[in-house]
């Protein structure tokens, strides 16, 4: 639910997996902010609402929430009691391995969150209480193939209902430019192109939706493949850099550094 992780409730991370579990009660968020992990929610009692870029997604108990969090979201104040929540974040390089449908993976990363309904016979809590207590003891594998299974699930769910439509669809044709176009050296003014609009107001519609710059999301995406390179093929290191998109193996591994906090090597040796 956000890269500063303030949620109120348990929270337990792992080293091995790279799993974030929490439950509790969810707090308004003051301001959007963004992270790089897929997240899923599970909301266990009353509701809460998220704005993303320009839209406002409801989730209420019993609704099971998968989206990218690297697109700036906040969670909004409603009237009431805080709602009950169980969140999970999964990076994504570890996501992007796991070999989801394409239309499922690609709905994702345009910035469409998937909605579901939670099977009556699962105890969410408990479920979550479980994987708490197996990553504080360094065990994260048999959570994350469960984790990984709910968010299929939810997933495919989503995919039978009828597609929602936001309020403008220029920022999201934008991002699914550069989702298929990151590997080449594309510009502004390409994306704007392609959505038939003046390269300056495109950044600025960009922007507005997104909080973060077109240049600011083709990187993101480029470091984004470079972790999945990193964590599933023996590329080197250069390699992975210039097959994520990146023009030298200087920019690569500084762009890398700046966003991952790490170079290329360190990030595939801890994963080992």
């Amino acid at each position: 639910m956000g890269g500063d992780r303030m949620k109120r409730g348990t929270a337990v991370d792992s080293a091995d997996t790279g799993l974030w579990v929490a439950h509790g009660t969810a707090p308004a968020m003051g301001r959007a902010h963004s992270h790089d992990d897929i997240e899923l929610n599970v909301v266990t009692s009353g509701a809460i609402e998220y704005l993303m870029g320009e839209r406002r997604v409801r989730v209420e108990a019993g609704q099971s929430a998968v989206f990218w969090a690297a697109l700036p979201h906040r969670l909004l104040s409603l009237p009431g009691e805080p709602a009950g929540i169980c969140w999970v974040h999964v990076p994504l390089a570890t996501f992007l391995t796991w070999d989801l449908p394409a239309p499922d993976l690609r709905s994702l990363l345009e910035g469409r969150p998937a909605l579901a309904a939670m099977p009556p016979d699962v105890d969410a809590a408990g479920v979550w209480r479980r994987w708490e207590s197996e990553l504080a003891l360094g065990d994260g594998v048999a959570a994350l193939l469960e984790v990984h299974a709910l968010m299929r699930r939810t997933l495919r769910s989503a995919r039978a209902r009828p597609a929602a439509t936001g309020p403008s669809s220029r920022p999201l044709e934008m991002a699914a430019f550069i989702m298929d176009r990151f590997r080449d050296p594309i510009t502004a003014a390409d994306v704007a192109a392609a959505v038939h609009l003046n390269t300056e107001y495109a950044m600025t519609l960009f922007r507005k939706t997104w909080s973060m710059t077109l240049g600011d999301f083709l990187l993101r995406r480029r470091v984004a493949e470079a972790q999945r390179l990193l964590a599933t093929t023996d590329l080197d290191c250069t390699a992975v850099g210039y097959a994520a998109g990146f023009g030298s193996g200087s920019t690569f591994y500084a762009q890398f550094a700046k966003l991952a906090g790490t170079t290329p090597g360190q990030y595939r040796a801890a994963l080992r």
